[in-house]
């Protein structure tokens, strides 16, 4: 953890057996969500650097992690070919999503927290609802890995890039592809909306 200011070195976070692949504050900035190919989760403290919980339950590595909007839940994402969600304060997991046919490299929340969208190596996306873990629709069109996802601002709208080189944009509610944006020539690895 660094100091923007000044730069300073405020922690170092240790306790991971294995790579850390992904890290993500919760939105008041208290919390840290770390993931690793140690199969685990862990939870910090950011004031004091200390760590809080350990999420075990993943059977391989875990590879992304996100916090919903309200900083009550953690969505992590795992080789497993599973999502998982989880209670932020306490480490509990609540429940485990299945239905990818592969591995599972990013999950984000919708911006009102009621829905999840997952991408994997099995080509799709899927949607979920974050209450009651209940796949809603699966999003088929990329050609190859689809490796991250994020919804727009007003959560209508959900973009996602591919390693088919594109990146589509999807309609939330009906699931229907709107376009398909097609000018990169190699993987296209990330993407986000303007705020």
């Amino acid at each position: 953890l660094w100091d923007t200011h000044t730069g300073a070195e405020l922690h170092t976070l240790s306790g991971h057996r294995d790579w850390v692949s992904a890290v993500a504050f919760s939105p008041d900035g208290a919390r840290i969500v770390s993931a690793s190919s140690d199969e685990t989760l862990k939870v910090w403290n950011t004031r004091t650097g200390a760590e809080l919980h350990t999420l075990n339950g993943h059977s391989d590595w875990v590879y992304s992690a996100a916090f919903s909007p309200d900083g009550a839940r953690i969505v992590s994402t795992s080789y497993d070919g599973t999502l998982k969600l989880w209670d932020a304060h306490s480490g509990k997991a609540l429940r485990t999503l299945s239905g990818h046919l592969d591995r599972v490299t990013a999950a984000a929340f919708s911006p009102d927290g009621t829905c999840i969208v997952s991408v994997s190596w099995d080509k799709t996306l899927k949607l979920w609802g974050s209450n009651t873990g209940k796949a809603l629709r699966t999003l088929n069109g990329h050609m190859d890995r689809v490796t991250a996802a994020a919804f727009s601002p007003n959560g209508a709208q959900i973009v996602s890039v591919s390693w088919d080189k594109t990146l589509k944009l999807w309609d939330v509610h009906t699931g229907a592809e709107l376009h398909t944006l097609s000018s990169h020539s190699g993987r296209v690895t990330a993407a986000t909306f303007s705020p």
